[in-house]
């Protein structure tokens, strides 16, 4: 089953890549990805560095710029034998104290979660696009309302959203200029 995903006919004539959102990418990810956690794992022993992966998004903290930079030479070792490359556009180096975005949230010292910029943005342009294809006030509000539950799941008492659904509510209204839709669900 492996094979046959591997080998599925490239559409783009790009050479390389699985299909995004594949049935099995999470797992070929896993077991992919495994050389990676097994040199970070020895590296957080060693030099007492944070390493943290969620399917094929991961965290490196380390205390000196010293302690990163072999962090980060490992890990493209590693990558490079894996024949992997990390996107340009999806890599951060910096200090931890201004904070980071990491899986859809804002992580910053001593603060809850919130939403990212990135996931707020693409909350509202998927409302966008279902008010666009005529969903009525109650759908709206549902997908709304479950991103609201997705954004929390899980981590109760660590995601701090003033307001609530309430306030993420009124926010889409008023991006989507829909004043004739009531604030209170």
């Amino acid at each position: 089953m492996v094979h046959q995903y591997l080998t599925l006919p490239d559409k783009h004539n790009t050479g390389k890549g699985l299909v995004a959102s594949g049935a099995i990418s999470p797992l070929l990810g896993a077991l992919y990805l495994t050389p990676l956690d097994l040199a970070m794992v020895e590296l957080e022993t060693l030099l007492g560095i944070g390493y943290r992966r969620f399917m094929d998004d991961f965290v490196i903290f380390a205390s000196t710029r010293h302690k990163l930079r072999f962090a980060l030479r490992k890990m493209y070792a590693v990558l490079n034998l894996l024949h992997l490359d990390i996107h340009p556009d999806k890599r951060y180096i910096g200090k931890t104290i201004k904070g980071f975005d990491f899986l859809g949230y804002r992580i910053r010292p001593n603060r809850r979660l919130r939403p990212s910029t990135t996931s707020l943005y693409r909350l509202l342009e998927r409302a966008r696009r279902l008010h666009e294809q005529g969903a009525d006030y109650a759908r709206l509000w549902q997908y709304v309302n479950r991103w609201y539950i997705w954004l929390r799941g899980g981590l109760v008492g660590q995601v701090s959203m003033h307001g609530g659904v309430t306030r993420l509510w009124v926010y889409i209204l008023k991006q989507l200029k829909l004043s004739n839709y009531p604030i209170r669900p």
